[in-house]
């Protein structure tokens, strides 16, 4: 009779509780863990998803362990900024790239994207950066168009964020591999401010001078016959070019 008084105690009734609330937790737990990626990301793709919903997938151990779940949080437009922020130094530099070149993305949430990515520059392979050069927004496109491999300006040059401005610091700048790239780029050497950039850079081949002096325009051309240090096969070549253009007009 005493055990059984003590089975109904208060005490005990408590314990009972507590270790059912624990198995409770414990069932919750393991049911998120086994969660699949698309059941997080069907939720935060809803257009009326609500705060609360986010927040408990905020809260979801299970959810954090997909990288597609954690990029999906951190683009979100509702996520607490502080949230979203810790999220984006967990991201593989594909997902930075995403982040940082989508426009919907809050600023603030590109511009950490565009620092992660930015410090791990110097880690990526040639290949790895060539991918990231064709698809990463203007934070990070604005050091990786003076990366010096001729394979990553040409993927710069074809990111659809690169600008005249871009190539032409790259042409000011660059070795005669770069440059070579850029003059025969079939969407940046037909711009005259590109051409006048790739021949005023005194390290840009002899062949690829004289064969933009054609299209070179009156002060190129002038700023080539009489400045110093140009070869003088150069500087003939464009007195050639002025007298032509004299004797047409």
């Amino acid at each position: 009779m005493h055990a059984g008084r003590d089975l109904e105690s208060p005490e005990f009734r408590a314990v009972r509780e507590i270790a059912g609330l624990t198995l409770d937790l414990r069932l919750s737990t393991l049911d998120s863990l086994m969660r699949p990626e698309g059941h997080y990301l069907k939720v935060l793709r809803q257009a009326d998803l609500s705060l609360d919903s986010l927040e408990a997938v905020l809260r979801d151990r299970g959810a954090r362990k997909y990288h597609a779940v954690r990029l999906a949080l951190a683009a979100h437009p509702r996520t607490p900024r502080r949230e979203a922020l810790n999220l984006v130094g967990t991201l593989f530099w594909r997902d930075l790239a995403r982040l940082s070149a989508d426009s919907r993305v809050h600023p603030e949430i590109r511009r950490a994207a565009d620092r992660n990515l930015l410090r791990r520059l110097p880690e990526l392979a040639v290949a790895e950066r060539v991918d990231l050069a064709k698809v990463v927004g203007r934070g990070t496109l604005l050091a990786m168009r003076l990366d010096p491999d001729p394979r990553v300006l040409t993927a710069v040059l074809d990111n659809r964020f690169a600008t005249e401005p871009d190539v032409i610091q790259a042409a000011a700048r660059g070795e005669p591999p770069v440059l070579q790239v850029i003059a025969a780029h079939p969407r940046w050497s037909v711009r005259s401010a590109v051409r006048s950039g790739l021949l005023r850079n005194r390290r840009l081949p002899l062949p690829l001078a004289l064969a933009l002096l054609t299209r070179a325009s009156l002060d190129d051309l002038t700023g080539l016959r009489d400045s110093p240090g140009v070869p003088v096969l150069l500087k003939a070549c464009a007195e050639r070019v002025l007298a032509q253009r004299s004797g047409r007009e």
